[in-house]
């Protein structure tokens, strides 16, 4: 597997994985197929300068999102694509998060040792839930193409 050391390849490929996941789901779920999915390109935040005066660049808030009731079964089937889908990138490292599971709220998280970090939360329709999914990646601090070409 690539180690993206440079931001502008980490955000692009990452930013590849999560559509390409998405198109995954949209296609396996039917209730997913014809869904209008909100896209937020997220922000570039800037790190504290280091030793050398570089800063590092994360990005944040880069997600996918659409209000649609799914079921419990679905929930299933969309960690089960979760778990294979992910595996076999850079952000392999899967687990679920399964502590609100009986009140309707799954989630599901996708990182690697870099702190690179792709979420997926859904809540199916209940009583205090808005039934919806949502998938939100963030991109750990790396230093810029330019920046690590100086060196």
């Amino acid at each position: 597997m690539k180690d993206f050391e440079i931001f502008e390849e980490a955000c692009s490929y990452l930013s590849q994985v999560i559509q390409e996941f998405k198109e995954t789901i949209s296609a396996k779920i039917a209730a997913l197929e014809n869904a209008d999915w909100f896209y937020d390109k997220g922000r570039t935040r800037t790190c504290r300068p280091d030793e050398n005066g570089m800063k590092k660049r994360c990005k944040a808030g880069v997600s996918y999102s659409v209000k649609v009731e799914l079921r419990a079964e679905d929930a299933e089937s969309i960690w089960q694509e979760f778990h294979t889908f992910f595996k076999d990138t850079a952000i392999g490292d899967t687990q679920r998060v399964s502590a609100n599971e009986e009140i309707g709220r799954y989630a599901f998280i996708a990182e690697n040792a870099k702190g690179d970090r792709i979420d997926c939360t859904i809540y199916l329709p209940g009583e205090w839930n808005i039934p919806q999914i949502s998938l939100l990646l963030f991109v750990a601090p790396r230093y810029r193409g330019e920046d690590i070409s100086v060196y």
